[in-house]
């Protein structure tokens, strides 16, 4: 027997969007001198001050988080698409999903392996990696907005609580 899809997203889908957001956000704002800190930490130094200190902790916060999303999104289900007859625009949110999902799961592993396993090459794909992250969610919020006002189709009710 399958259940109705729910009409809006479960508040601890919600607050774990956000929280994964501001997180992420505030590591990428203090990424800054992650790489200069990786290479000496390579090279057998002691990385010094706070962003070494933060960044990765907040990586594995977002792990962490994220996982704990995607077993909410698994058993609390998710909100239909929108009913617009636009079906290379729902393929797209799914793909657009999935990717970021995904990404939020990698980004902070290929971290940990730079980090913590001390594999130049993994930082090397964490940064590749949080650039297409950030595209994707640049895309995605542009896509929200447009669903919003474009096509004022009420999209953003799905993340209150309550829709």
């Amino acid at each position: 027997m399958s259940h109705p899809s729910p009409t809006h997203y479960h508040r601890v889908q919600i607050a774990l969007h956000w929280v994964i957001f501001l997180l992420f956000a505030f590591n990428f704002v203090v990424s800054e001198g992650m790489g200069k800190a990786l290479r000496l930490k390579l090279e057998g130094g002691i990385p010094e001050g706070l962003v070494p200190l933060l960044h990765p902790p907040v990586g594995v916060a977002v792990l962490v988080l994220t996982l704990i999303r995607i077993v909410a999104r698994v058993r609390l289900g998710a909100p239909d698409l929108p009913e617009n007859g636009k079906p290379l625009m729902d393929k797209a949110a799914h793909w657009a999903h999935l990717a970021l999902y995904a990404l939020l799961v990698l980004i902070p592993l290929s971290g940990m392996a730079a980090w913590g396993g001390g594999i130049k090459a993994a930082g090397d794909v964490h940064e590749i990696l949080v650039k297409i992250t950030m595209i994707t969610v640049v895309l995605h919020a542009v896509a929200a907005v447009f669903h919003q006002f474009v096509l004022k189709d009420n999209l953003l009710s799905r993340m209150r609580p309550g829709g």
